[in-house]
């Protein structure tokens, strides 16, 4: 027999003890009367990097299909191509008033998907 049991003599067995209780106070010990917080953890999400759009043709999402592709360029008159033009015939150059709607530089650069044609943005220089 155990020498270490109390020994209970009307039925000859040793007396069981309870466990060990946790002393909170001590490190290393958990808290089992208290619950344990719950850590919930959000799930990662990979961002697509932002529409840089300029005078070229560049990588971007399109916000319609979702799809990452180089954009198309069309090239718009604005109204910076429209005073330009103004300025040169005001200064007497009325032969070379259309100048700026030839020029690249001097118009908006409308970006377009590639894969679905649908609106990206525009790009004012």
């Amino acid at each position: 027999m155990e020498k270490n049991l109390p020994y209970d003599h009307h039925h000859q067995q040793p007396v069981p003890q309870a466990p060990p209780s946790y002393d909170n106070t001590q490190p290393g010990y958990p808290n089992l009367n208290q619950p344990q917080p719950v850590i919930l953890t959000q799930p990662q999400v990979m961002q697509a990097p932002p529409n840089v759009l300029g005078g070229v043709p560049s990588m971007a999402t399109c916000p319609s299909c979702g799809v990452r592709r180089q954009t198309k360029v069309e090239f718009e008159p604005s109204t910076k191509t429209h005073l330009l033009a103004l300025l040169i015939c005001m200064l007497g150059g009325i032969c070379c008033c259309c100048i700026p709607y030839c020029t690249d530089s001097c118009q908006s650069a409308k970006h377009t998907c590639g894969s679905c044609g649908a609106y990206v943005g525009t790009y004012k220089n």
